[in-house]
């Protein structure tokens, strides 16, 4: 009984080191036909062996992992698969920040960041992301041969991220919510000069100043309909508590119907005020004088 259970103890120790020794043959063999098939520019082969051969890590050297880890990254890149990319190559820069190939890495980060970006009709998340990582690509590699086309892609994102904001004011604008859109085209015109027609957006924002008003009669329009059934209720409230409470709701709306009209107020006179400056810079040109019909001039 002894010298079997010997026997088969020799058994397991010759099949774990059997295990060891396939799993070093095949952490070697995928890694090197894995660097082969990126030589020959077959990406998805090279991807797949390298994948394989990390799975056995243990049996590859430091170096070796390392130049897996950026080719899966770059591989992903130059498939234009930029989602698992960015997933890669920001792994890569977690581990071997300051790496040869780093400066590339980063620069592939941000390209891919651009790429998976939608276009302006959608959220704009991943151009504002691309945005953040190329401002970081420029501070950490201020003399890089990338900076041309990183400053390329920070303004190509700029105009996309402007596109979004002037599509959201139209929104605005077309559906009657002036005071929204005027805030829309404020913001273009402050951030984004370089990337919106100013003669066109300054238009949009002065005439929707001037007609805030529109806006802040329809609310208290609203505001007043809610009011009329607040009173009805209060009317017929039986304690005290429910009394004070509508009356409160009541005084709110009609802090609300306040509010609405000093805004409209306000935004009118800012926007005669910038009428008479358009004119001044653009001349009384047909956008000019659609302003001065809105103006009730």
């Amino acid at each position: 009984m002894r010298r079997l259970l010997v026997l088969l103890l020799i058994f397991l120790v010759s099949c774990a080191k059997m295990t060891e020794e396939k799993r070093a043959r095949l952490a070697t063999e995928n890694y090197s036909q894995g660097m082969s098939a990126y030589a020959r520019k077959d990406y998805k082969e090279a991807i797949s062996k390298l994948s394989e051969a990390l799975k056995y890590l243990e049996n590859l050297t430091p170096e070796q992992i390392k130049s897996a880890k950026y080719t899966i990254g770059e591989s992903y890149y130059l498939r234009k698969d930029y989602i698992n990319a960015i997933v890669y190559l920001e792994d890569y820069l977690f581990y071997y920040p300051e790496s040869p190939e780093a400066e590339r890495v980063y620069f592939m980060v941000v390209d891919s960041y651009m790429k998976v970006a939608p276009d302006a009709y959608r959220d704009q998340s991943y151009t504002l992301k691309a945005i953040d990582k190329a401002k970081e690509f420029l501070g950490r590699y201020p003399n890089s041969p990338y900076t041309d086309r990183v400053m390329e892609l920070i303004d190509n994102a700029q105009r996309k991220i402007a596109k979004h904001e002037y599509l959201i004011g139209r929104f605005y604008e077309d559906f009657g919510y002036y005071y929204s859109a005027s805030l829309r085209y404020r913001n273009l015109l402050i951030n984004f000069p370089e990337q919106v027609s100013e003669v066109e957006v300054l238009y949009r924002y002065i005439k929707s100043l001037l007609l805030v008003k529109e806006q802040a009669k329809r609310q208290e329009a609203k505001y007043k309909r809610w009011i009329e059934s607040a009173e009805r209720e209060l009317r017929s409230a039986k304690s005290e508590e429910d009394r004070k409470a509508i009356q409160n709701r009541i005084d709110f709306l009609n802090r609300e119907i306040k509010r609405w009209k000093d805004i409209a107020e306000l935004s009118r006179q800012e926007g005669l005020r910038l009428l008479e400056t358009y004119a001044q810079v653009y001349g009384e040109n047909p956008y000019y004088r659609e302003l001065k019909r809105y103006a009730g001039q």
